[in-house]
């Protein structure tokens, strides 16, 4: 080894590894002091990346832990409610079997229904004041409530709590879903007022068919009803099989109108072999714009969720036009071709009501509107659960019997001997209700359409009345009001059987009879000139033998219009939803219904606000509706608690999951001690050790001065 001054390699070395042991003592005194053993990127980049990783998944975790233990308690204060509502149902029902034993009288079973109507009370008060973190839990307003129980998206435990007060407990299943019949081309022609149509007791809105869309009508339906969803649907259906054959130059060509007005979309079907691929290929060459199906018959359907219109032409490579109509029949099966050139065939959009909350939804007129603009909407009129009105009935309608086929109820056909009647109707329907669970009646209604809100009576001397047959006496005094009107018809609706009501500005008479027949000597002299019926001659509107309408157009002053409608009422005896499907050619007007309503359930019966136990007939009446109630309440307890239970497992599972991840993590990031101590001691050893070897190496280079001095 050579002797050189200039470089010393012996103290490069040294300091080398001072600097060495110091990195290292460094690192060690930073890992023991912040417990850590990534404490910078450097110091494990893959390393610091999985474990950030593992931290937001163990920090998702644990929050979901808290938003599962969250959910327990949301569930925990509405089940406590319902304990205690099932504890006011349970004392209800004892009331009501109390009631209901034969040794009380009128004053003792008052006394009990007393009883129950304050426990009805309460049993909303609990339903509108049980809350939790400001959410009212019973009222039916919470919804869907989605608990975040993972750390990541979506991971979600879905439930709802329907509505658990007095006007909801105690009826039967849950209607989700109306459909109306399709909406024809008429559409723009309909004009409807503000006040003309409601759904669940909320006007839809305006619409003007001359400016407006089907797309607007929905729209009128989402702004302005709560609870309530309405969408689009257009189906159109094989009346035969198809072969689904195109071939030669022949195509298929579907064009769809668009609901909002916006125009229209041309799809053309070429080169198929069968009704499978053309069904597949209609799904495909639309983009999903049309769906393609085939039935259990065999039949095609196709459909869209817009309620556009859906236009089907067949194009023959010829250019002939009967070859064309012959297309549709045989490739689609959709229209049956008898040589006449009908080379398209069409369906127009139907509007679908969605339940919310799974409440039961109800279509009925407004103020001013009538049984034949619902039924230009495709509906039928159902204001109450599980009643369907039908449309009106002219005296034509009324006297044309049915074919065979042309009406089916709840899957059951109704035969038509002796349907040249409204009451022969009545009677084919009821003499199969033991097998369709629906009862019909006759109904007959008397609008009388008032334009000022200012209806007085001028003389009382006169208001005697004729109502089907019997001599009423209305009770007026003078200047009376319109309301008090309605509450002279009402005093007598046990003698006469006709109902009214003030509806807007309209005074509504309705009977279930299929009758009103008024008739009074001066009738002209009840009501004021100028405001009602001044000038009108009351004569039979309606007779429930044939439902002729009599005189139903009566001379009335200006401002006063009179609409009168006789038709059939179905209502359901069996607690299921009335569907109605008419034949091919059936006629509404005929029928005095239309194919519509058809739900997927229905709320029927009597609620528990409904409920009184003041005569053994309401009481016995009441053990029913309590045990429904309490049948509704163990069913949404027994979900609940199963939610409960499946959040507890749910905790368990991710208090694993958090707690095996937090190892792996500190596995990556935390420091481990003991190896770090012997870390530390080993760089402080080595520290003191490279000091004391750089300055033997410093001093190394001094014997060169020996040799020089020898």
């Amino acid at each position: 080894m050579p002797l050189v001054i200039n470089t010393n390699i012996a103290s490069l070395n040294a300091q080398r590894q001072l600097v060495n042991s110091g990195n290292e003592l460094s690192t060690a005194m930073e890992r023991l002091s912040s417990g850590k053993r990534i404490n910078t990127a450097a110091d494990d980049a893959a390393g610091l990346a999985i474990s950030n990783r593992m931290t937001a998944q163990v920090r998702g975790l644990n929050q979901a832990v808290r938003n599962a233990n969250d959910g327990i308690s949301l569930i925990q204060t509405a089940e406590g409610a319902l304990d205690e509502t099932t504890n006011i149902l349970q004392r209800m029902r004892e009331l009501a079997i109390q009631s209901a034993n034969g040794i009380y009288d009128d004053s003792n079973r008052k006394t009990l229904d007393a009883e129950v109507q304050q426990l009805i009370s309460e049993l909303d008060r609990i339903a509108q004041t049980t809350t939790f973190n400001g959410q009212t839990l019973l009222d039916g307003s919470l919804g869907n409530v989605e608990l975040q129980v993972g750390s990541q998206a979506n991971q979600t435990i879905e439930f709802n709590i329907q509505a658990m007060d007095a006007k909801t407990l105690g009826m039967g299943s849950v209607s989700v879903d109306v459909l109306g019949s399709e909406i024809t081309s008429t559409l723009s022609s309909l004009s409807l007022d503000e006040s003309d149509i409601q759904i669940n007791g909320q006007s839809i809105g305006s619409f003007d068919g001359s400016s407006d869309t089907f797309q607007d009508l929905i729209d009128g339906v989402n702004d302005n009803v709560l609870g309530v969803e309405a969408t689009g649907y257009t189906s159109l259906e094989g009346t035969t099989v198809g072969d689904g054959v195109l071939e030669n130059g022949n195509k298929l060509q579907i064009t769809l109108v668009s609901a909002d007005g916006s125009g229209n979309n041309v799809f053309n079907i070429t080169d198929t072999d069968n009704l499978a691929q053309l069904a597949e290929k209609i799904s495909t060459v639309t983009g999903g714009a049309v769906s393609a199906d085939i039935d259990d018959s065999g039949q095609l359907i196709i459909s869209n969720n817009s309620g556009s219109t859906i236009e089907v032409m067949g194009v023959d490579a010829t250019g002939s036009s009967n070859a064309a109509a012959e297309i549709i029949e045989r490739a689609t099966g959709f229209n049956t071709y008898d040589g006449a050139a009908a080379t398209t065939d069409q369906a127009y959009g139907q509007i679908i009501l969605t339940s919310e909350h799974g409440d039961p939804i109800t279509v009925s007129r407004g103020a001013t509107g009538t049984l034949e603009d619902l039924q230009n909407l495709g509906f039928r009129e159902s204001d109450e659960a599980g009643v369907v009105k039908g449309v009106g009935l002219g005296s034509t309608g009324a006297a044309q019997a049915w074919n065979v086929g042309d009406l089916t109820i709840n899957g059951i056909v109704i035969d038509n001997d002796d349907t040249d009647s409204l009451q022969g109707k009545v009677n084919a329907i009821n003499e199969q209700s033991a097998d369709s669970g629906v009862v019909a009646q006759a109904f007959a209604s008397l609008s009388i359409d008032i334009s000022t809100a200012d209806l007085t009576v001028v003389s009382a001397a006169a208001d005697n009345l004729t109502l089907n047959g019997v001599t009423i006496d209305l009770g007026l005094s003078a200047n009376a009001t319109a309301s008090d009107i309605v509450d002279g018809f009402n005093a007598n609706t046990d003698l006469t059987g006709v109902t009214a009501r003030l509806s807007g500005t309209r005074i509504m008479l309705e009977s279930d009879q299929g009758s009103i027949n008024i008739t009074s000597p001066s009738a002209n002299s009840i009501i004021a000139s100028g405001t009602a019926l001044a000038g009108a001659n009351f004569q039979s509107y309606i007779t429930s033998s044939t439902g002729t309408l009599v005189n139903s157009s009566v001379a009335a002053t200006s401002g006063l219009s009179l609409v009168v409608e006789a038709g059939l009422k179905l209502v359901s005896t069996s607690e299921q939803p009335i569907s109605i499907e008419l034949g091919d050619n059936a006629d509404p007007q005929t029928l005095g219904l239309i194919e519509a309503n058809s739900t997927a359930g229905g709320r029927f019966g009597t609620a528990i606000a409904s409920v009184s136990v003041d005569t053994v007939a309401k009481a016995q009446k009441a053990i029913g509706v309590v045990d429904n109630a309490l049948d509704a309440i163990n069913d949404v307890r027994s979900q609940l608690g199963a939610v409960n239970n499946r959040l507890d497992f749910t905790i368990n599972n991710l208090l694993v999951v958090s707690e095996n991840t937090s190892a792996a993590k500190s596995r990556i990031m935390d420091a481990d001690f003991a190896a770090e101590t012997a870390a530390l001691s080993r760089a402080q050893v080595l520290q003191q050790a490279s000091q004391a070897m750089l300055a033997q190496a410093n001093a190394a280079s001094q014997q060169v001065l020996q040799l020089l001095q020898g």
